[in-house]
Formats: C-alpha cells, sequence, structure tokens
C-alpha cells in the first residue's frame, strides 16, 4: 500500500445569500394561515428569478450583491414544496455536520460543510455515491448554493427561506439579511425532457439542465442495465461552459458523453484523499468509518476523492471535454486526487472509451479497471498518475504530461514522480501505451520522473487473483505490474534507468525479470524529435525493435475480452 503526502486546499469556504421579506409566521419563518399582505423583496437579485415558471431540476440558488457577501457560522436556507409546505432541502452552514461524526481533524474547516447522496430518488438505484461538500461559495459579487442532488421535482412549485444572520450584505444599497414566509422567492421547475435518451447541458443557455449530474441522473432513471431501453444509444451532449460538480454514473451502458469543444466544456471539482478519503464506491448509507490523515480522523463516507465515479457500465464512452480535479498539492494533505475512477470490472462487458478528451490533475489522475481506449487525448499529473486494476488499458496517441510538484523539494531531493502504477489482472495485457508522447513541464528536471513503480502487490499474495472469475489464470509468470511502452516520443524528464527500481525505497515489481511477453516493457522508443533513444540502462526489458507484437496494435490489446471475442474500438 502506497503513502502518498502533498497536497492542496479546498477553496476558501464560500458564502451565501440573504434576502428581506416580511413572513407569514415571523416567530418560526415558518409560513402560517394569517392573511397578511403578499411577502416582496424589492432589493434582491435571484437564480432562479422570484416568480420563474421554468426552473431547472438541477439549479444552483443564487444570490447577487452589491459586494461579495459575508457567509455566518451557523444559519439555514430551505427549499419547501409551496402546494403542502413540505420542506424538500436544508443546507446548514454551521458545522454540525463534520461535528457530529466523531472527526478530530483540523486542517479542514467543520463549517459550510454537507454530505450529498449523489443519485439520490434515481428510479433504479439502490446504492448511492456520498460525498462531502460546500454547499455554499461566493465568486465575486454573487453567493451560490448547491442543493443536495435530486431533491427537485418536475413541473413543481417552491419557495425557499434563509435564517436571518446566515447571510448578509447589501443589494441596490439596502441590507440583504434574511429571506422569509412563503412568497419571498418563489419558482416552477420545468416539465421533464422530451427524450429518454438524449439529452443536452448548459450552464446559462438553453437546455434540459444545467449540470451533469442532472443530465446523469436522467439517464441512470431511465436506460439503466435493466430498463427497457438499456441496449439502445444514449446521449449527454455538454454545451461550452464551466460546471462545477462531482459526478457518478451507475448501472448504465452505451452512453456517450460530448463536450461542444474540448477547450470550452470544463468538468472540474476539488477533492482529494483527506477531503474524501479512499478510492470510493457506491453504498447503500453513508459509511461512518474513520480514516486517520494527518494524524487525526476523518469520516470515509464511501463515496471516494475522484470527480467521476463510474460504476457497473460498458461501453461508456466521453469526448472532446476537459475534466479536472482542481486540488492543488499541499504537504499538510494527503493528495491523491483522481479524475476519473473507472471502477467496472468484468471480462464480457467494462469497456470505456476516451477520445480527444483533457484529463487534469496531479496525483493519481486516472485509475481504471476492465478494458479502457484512450484516443488522442491528454492525461497530466505527477505520482502515479495513470493507475488501476485493468484487463488492458491502452494510451494511443496521446500525450502524457508530467507537472511540476510544488511538494517535491519540501519532500527532499526533487522527483518528478511516476507515470504508472500498475495492478493489473493477471494474465492480461494491462497497461499499453502506443505511438504516444511523454512530456513534461519545462521546470520538471531532466531525469528526475520514471516510466513507472510497482505497488508491491504481486500474484503470490492473492490479490490480482481477486479481480478474476473463475477459470485457469494461465502463465504463472504473467504478474501485476505489466506496463508495455511501444513506439513513443520520451522527453528528457524519464531517467535513464526508465523504471523505479530502488529496493530501499520501492518494492520489485511482479514479474521481478521482465520479459516480452510481461512485466515492464518497452520497445521502439524515440526522443520528442523522433530519434532512436539509448534504452541500454533501462532496467526494464527493452529493446529498440518491435519485439513486443503482441502489444503493438490496438485489436491485439484487447483480443482476449468476453473470453475471446475481441474488441476493436473506434473513434
Amino acid at each position: 500500500m502506497r503513502k502518498l503526502l502533498a497536497t492542496a486546499s479546498l477553496s476558501a469556504s464560500a458564502i451565501l445569500l440573504a434576502a428581506c421579506g416580511g413572513s407569514d409566521n415571523p416567530s418560526t419563518n415558518q409560513p402560517g394561515t394569517g392573511a397578511t399582505a403578499p411577502v416582496t423583496n424589492p432589493v434582491a437579485t435571484y437564480l432562479p428569478a422570484q416568480g420563474e415558471q421554468a426552473a431547472y431540476v438541477d439549479t444552483r440558488l443564487q444570490l447577487t450583491f452589491d459586494a461579495p457577501p459575508v457567509l455566518a457560522t451557523s444559519g439555514t436556507f430551505k427549499v419547501y414544496k409551496a402546494a403542502d409546505n413540505t420542506l424538500v432541502d436544508t443546507i446548514d452552514v454551521g458545522s454540525t455536520i463534520v461535528s457530529a461524526g466523531g472527526e478530530n481533524q483540523q486542517v479542514l474547516p467543520y463549517a459550510n460543510t454537507e454530505i450529498d447522496q449523489i443519485g439520490k430518488n434515481v428510479a433504479n438505484l439502490t446504492q448511492w455515491r456520498y460525498v462531502y461538500y460546500q454547499p455554499v461559495t461566493i465568486a465575486g459579487n454573487t453567493a451560490t448554493i448547491k442543493l443536495h442532488d435530486g431533491v427537485l421535482a418536475y413541473g413543481t412549485d417552491y419557495y425557499v427561506t434563509m435564517d436571518p444572520g446566515t447571510l448578509a450584505g447589501r443589494s441596490n444599497g439596502a441590507p440583504l439579511t434574511a429571506i422569509t414566509g412563503a412568497k419571498a422567492w418563489t419558482f416552477h421547475t420545468k416539465s421533464a425532457p422530451a427524450s429518454k435518451t438524449a439529452v443536452t447541458v448548459d450552464d446559462n443557455g438553453s437546455a434540459d439542465f444545467r449540470s451533469v449530474q442532472g443530465a446523469l441522473d436522467w439517464i441512470m432513471a431511465n436506460g439503466c442495465v435493466s430498463c427497457a431501453n438499456a441496449a439502445d444509444a444514449k446521449t449527454i451532449t455538454i454545451k461550452n461552459g464551466d460546471y462545477d460538480e462531482l459526478l457518478f454514473i451507475r448501472n448504465v451502458n452505451n452512453l456517450t458523453i460530448a463536450g461542444e469543444s474540448r477547450a470550452g466544456v470544463v468538468v472540474h471539482h476539488e477533492n482529494f484523499e483527506s477531503y474524501n478519503p479512499s478510492t470510493g464506491g457506491s453504498k447503500t448509507s453513508a459509511q461512518t468509518t474513520l480514516s486517520t490523515v494527518q494524524g487525526a480522523t476523518r469520516r470515509a463516507l464511501g463515496g471516494g476523492r475522484a470527480v467521476l465515479l463510474v460504476e457497473n457500465a460498458d461501453l461508456l464512452k466521453l469526448s472532446n471535454f476537459t475534466l479536472k480535479n482542481t486540488h492543488v498539492k499541499q504537504t499538510i494533505f494527503n493528495n491523491q486526487a483522481e479524475t476519473i475512477y473507472f471502477n467496472s470490472a468484468t471480462l464480457n462487458g467494462s469497456r470505456f472509451v476516451a477520445t480527444y478528451m483533457n484529463f487534469l490533475s496531479a496525483q493519481d489522475t486516472v485509475q481504471t479497471k476492465g478494458w479502457a481506449w484512450y484516443y488522442q487525448s491528454y492525461i497530466a499529473g505527477d505520482v502515479d498518475f495513470i493507475w488501476g486494476s485493468p484487463f488492458a488499458a491502452l494510451f494511443e496517441e496521446s500525450e502524457l504530461h508530467t507537472v511540476y510538484d510544488p511538494t517535491g523539494a519540501a519532500l527532499g531531493p526533487y522527483s518528478g514522480g511516476y507515470l504508472f502504477q500498475a495492478r493489473d489482472a493477471y494474465g492480461y495485457p494491462g497497461f499499453v501505451v502506443l505511438n504516444s508522447t511523454l512530456s513534461a513541464d519545462s521546470n520538471v528536471p531532466a531525469g528526475s520522473a520514471y516510466l513507472g513503480r510497482s505497488g508491491g502487490l504481486t500474484v503470490a499474495n492473492g490479490y490480482c487473483n481477486t479481480l478474476y472469475t473463475g477459470g485457469s489464470f494461465g502463465n504463472p509468470n504473467l504478474g501485476c505490474d505489466n506496463i508495455a511502452f511501444v513506439g513513443n516520443r520520451i522527453g528528457p524528464h524519464i531517467a535513464s534507468a526508465g523504471w523505479f527500481t530502488q529496493p530501499a525505497n520501492s518494492p520489485l515489481p511482479d514479474p521481478s525479470t521482465p520479459s516480452a511477453a510481461a512485466g515492464w516493457r518497452e520497445s521502439g522508443s524515440m526522443d520528442l524529435n523522433g530519434k532512436p533513444l539509448d534504452v541500454t540502462g533501462r532496467s526494464g526489458y527493452a529493446s529498440t525493435a518491435a519485439d513486443l507484437s503482441g502489444v503493438s496494435a490496438r485489436g491485439k490489446i484487447f483480443a482476449a475480452w468476453n473470453n475471446g471475442a475481441g474488441w476493436v474500438p473506434a473513434p
């Protein structure tokens, strides 16, 4: 088990809303039955606008002030269904959620923290993703509140309240400190999308949804693996914009998520090990297990540290957008921070495709299982930034970019990190990099980075065998550390030894003696100008001849899919 330090802080605690207005029952801030004048707020700028008749079910609530508002350390925002005054959501900016869990860590704030159940109210789901998140954020003069996932329904009237003093500021010169009553801030949600299999997302224009997760909830509810249209092609189209959110996909096949443009669509969030511990997975309820971080304890709710968590999916395709974990490493944190965790592993399914994508983070950027193909994509990171337990994961005509680690110097002699840490399914191709480029930031020193390092897992300890469902595991020399580089251009940041094998600091790979068929392998490597690279000092199996024929083409790498039926993905 590796121990990885360093990290980034969560964006500063956010701030939020306030609005003035009368109350039917001012003693409780709940609607009453008295015959009072309608509550109005002539100074507030709301989103959804007061009286909006076509609000989105995944809308963010916003208030705009004359200057950045101030968020208190206590108070709540509440959303009620207007028809019967049913409370549908509460956002508490206090510290009760974290402090009630028995945690004693101090480096992360307790206030302005909620637990989200991503996928809540999605028909057919029996497990959900549970994560901590900051519900109230401030950008300039605008305060934004993210409600819990899935709490609003289609075609329904709602109203919003805010406890006095929860958020304070001025709007149009007047104080804005509370929202009370059933009429100060009201809105009606729009009808459900017409299509169950093709929807659009836009952060500010006309679309079916405002968030990517809103669209995913709709697809999971209407196109799940047990639904009538389970095999139908499904598409989520994301328009150019900024989408700050954690994502969850479960029990959906044949789904394409496509962006309007690779640089123009940015889906991102700050999430990392110290904030949401562990790689994560869906759960039937939020977990209460205390995880040790920074010498203290933090609850591991179960949802993990990735931006996107995928489970039980086949033929999922991401195309033409940027997926980013915005965590910046700091030495006070544990900095593991995936952009994607493809947590799906079956021999006859679990296919994942990424074309023309950007995956940006630092430590553990991409974690994968199953059968994965990354084509003409850009993956950036520093420590083990591609890792996992795949049957086969191919990076073809892509760029694997090592970023400078701001914590590197603080931890001793600077290390440029490691591209791969493999824990491959025993007896399968594992990770393959084909006709790609290995580049680095200009301030990453020459010879400071490595192609990969071992996680210290072996076939003998049984770990790799857990990925299989019966049958022979074949040649015992085919181990967990299967990584092959074929026909790549490699920058000077990669050390002449190629692979990290310092026994005092890192375990030896399995198999410990590589060959053309297994272990750490390399063939046809070039420098960035296309000149053959001298690999005589490599500690893995290296040759300038194209002798890794078994992993030299897409069809060969995925030939074992579905018990030999094979899979040849196309862009």
